[in-house]
Formats: C-alpha cells, sequence, structure tokens
C-alpha cells in the first residue's frame, strides 16, 4: 500500500513540475467506462437528486408604493393584486460623481394578503415586502418565438412602515 501511494505521488508530482494539471492521482491507466457505468453518471432521474439540493429564492424590499394597487383576476377565478415599490440607491460613478437611481419592483400578492392590501396600501405608502421571486412569461410560441419574461415578487408578507407599521 505504502509503495502504491508513493508511485501516485510521485506521478503527480513530476505532472505538477512538468506544468500540466493532473487529473487523476491514480496510477492506474486510464480505462474506458462500461455502458453501466456511464449510465449509473447520467441517470434518467437526475433532476430528482437535484431536487433536495440546497437553494434560496428571497427577496426583502423597503421602499415606497409608486401607485394604487390594482386588483386582477387570475385565470382560476380568483382576485389578486399588484403594485409597484420604488428602492433608491445612491453610487459613486468611477469619476466621484454621485448618481441616484430609482428601482421600480413588480409585486404581486394573493389571497387574504391580498385583500388586506388592497385596503390599507396606497401610493406613497412605505413597506417592507418580504417574498420570493417569479418568473412568467418565457413561453415558446407557434412561430418559434418566445413571449417576454416578467419577473416579480410573490409577496408572502407586507410590514407598513409608517403609522403604526402594521403587518400581514
Amino acid at each position: 500500500l505504502f509503495r502504491m501511494l508513493r508511485s501516485a505521488l510521485s506521478v503527480s508530482g513530476r505532472v505538477a513540475s512538468s506544468g500540466v494539471r493532473a487529473l487523476s492521482n491514480s496510477s492506474v491507466a486510464n480505462a474506458k467506462p462500461s455502458k453501466e457505468e456511464v449510465s449509473e453518471v447520467f441517470q434518467d432521474n437526475a433532476a430528482s437528486s437535484r431536487r433536495h439540493a440546497f437553494s434560496l429564492n428571497r427577496v426583502e424590499l423597503i421602499g415606497g408604493v409608486a401607485e394604487m394597487p390594482r386588483k386582477m383576476v387570475a385565470k382560476n377565478g380568483k382576485d389578486y393584486v399588484m403594485f409597484n415599490v420604488i428602492t433608491n440607491l445612491r453610487n459613486k460613478t468611477s469619476t466621484g460623481e454621485v448618481v441616484d437611481r430609482a428601482d421600480r419592483h413588480s409585486v404581486t400578492a394573493f389571497g387574504r394578503l391580498a385583500e388586506i392590501v388592497e385596503e390599507k396600501v396606497a401610493k406613497g405608502t412605505r413597506v417592507l415586502v418580504h417574498g420570493r421571486l417569479h418568473q412568467s412569461g418565457g413561453v415558446l410560441q407557434e412561430d418559434g418565438n418566445r413571449t417576454p419574461r416578467q419577473t416579480y415578487v410573490q409577496a408572502e408578507t407586507v410590514q407598513l412602515l409608517a403609522k403604526g407599521g402594521d403587518r400581514f
């Protein structure tokens, strides 16, 4: 065992000193994998193994509401509310000039949250929105073109930041 390790390490040392990057520290000659080995690596259920990998889709916005929330009706007949939150950013350019930028974020709220937002939120209201990014569109049409993809925040909670800070 010791001789095998020493020979493997000496091979990798020679490869490293020659400027070539080693792909394996194994002293075993490259062998062609069997079909079973290839099938195991590229298995059909590879997506299911990624499903349980760590991921996070989280958005927090603090800003002002740009306009009155608009009540909409979904394809399933249920009501939802859309509104825009404006966030501000101040940056310095490479020349030292200070530039202010305002970003508009489209937010949607569903169910009871939609009803409360419609009742309590108005243009100019300062809010804290917790939610997740959601995309719609990008559907392939018969002519080969795709519909435009739209990204918006799907609200999970909305908290008023002025006059008591109601959270709903």
